[in-house]
């Protein structure tokens, strides 16, 4: 699952850092693959700390 979670935020990344340019503030497609990118992060998070026992966390 972590795997996954990280190939798809990797993909993420990479759409990201090559988007065209210039980006319009109301680029709803940008806004939402960085909004899906956090939700990726959260749940990597998540997932690290349910399998960490909460040890590692901040």
């Amino acid at each position: 699952m972590k795997a996954d979670l990280e190939r798809r935020i990797a993909d993420l990344n990479a759409e990201i850092r090559h988007y065209p340019t210039p980006i319009a503030r109301c680029d709803e497609q940008l806004s939402g693959l960085i909004e899906e990118r956090a939700r990726l992060l959260q749940q990597i998070k998540e997932f690290q700390e349910k399998t960490d026992g909460g040890s590692n966390a901040a």
